[in-house]
């Protein structure tokens, strides 16, 4: 019997993932997307181990990251503290209530030279310290 695999498959027929995180260079650009947690976590070492080279400050877009835990945080504040030594920034944009209510619970928006865009942030009739609410009591 022969398997068909789908798109996701190259020409040798091995299964590649589609990345969740994935890095662009010019300006320094993360892009997150889908659901990120401690079992996505290998997939997105190679892009983050790119974004610590960058030369300027650091754009993480998480327009497309629906959900993700505390483990992206963490990586997101060990990218923050590397590029703090070389004296650049992080700038998180485009977060859903859910992400900037995850951000604001580890202390993420709290460090030094990480801004939070939390204008993008809103829904109509759901602030983030709404989102805060419903994450805790999920």
């Amino acid at each position: 019997m022969r398997v068909h695999l789908s798109s996701c498959a190259d020409a040798e027929g091995f299964v590649r993932f589609a990345p969740i995180v994935d890095y662009a260079e010019h300006p320094p650009t993360l892009r997150c997307s889908g659901d990120e947690d401690r079992a996505t976590q290998a997939r997105r070492r190679p892009a983050l181990a790119r974004a610590i080279k960058a030369q300027s400050d650091v754009v993480i877009d998480l327009s497309e990251l629906t959900w993700a835990d505390a483990s992206l945080m963490l990586d997101f504040m060990m990218l923050a503290r590397r590029l703090r030594a070389d004296g650049l920034a992080v700038a998180l944009c485009n977060a859903q209530p859910q992400i900037v209510a995850l951000i604001e619970l580890v202390g993420l928006d709290r460090l030094p030279d990480v801004r939070v865009d939390r204008a993008t942030a809103t829904m109509p009739g759901l602030t983030p310290s709404a989102a805060r609410v419903r994450v805790a009591h999920a």
